[in-house]
């Protein structure tokens, strides 16, 4: 008996795990688990990690030169 419950366990975690891993956190379950915003607010940024680190460092090194052209100009 502890054999079965366990395998049920195991499949119940994988299943889980799939639909996490294949809908998102957004959309696993249909939704169910998700948090419904209002339309008022802004849309989620669907970039990769990726994407938005290299445009943060992208506006920081204009920041910064554009720090440097404002203490040193040419």
């Amino acid at each position: 008996m502890g054999k079965i419950f366990g395998i049920l366990l195991m499949g119940l975690g994988i299943w889980v795990g799939l639909e996490i891993y294949l809908e998102g956190t957004q959309n696993a379950f249909g939704g169910a688990f998700a948090s419904h915003r209002d339309s008022s607010e802004a849309p989620r940024d669907l970039r990769s990690t990726p994407q938005r680190a290299g445009d943060a460092v992208e506006r920081s090194l204009a920041l910064e030169k554009e720090r440097r052209e404002r203490i040193m100009p040419d």
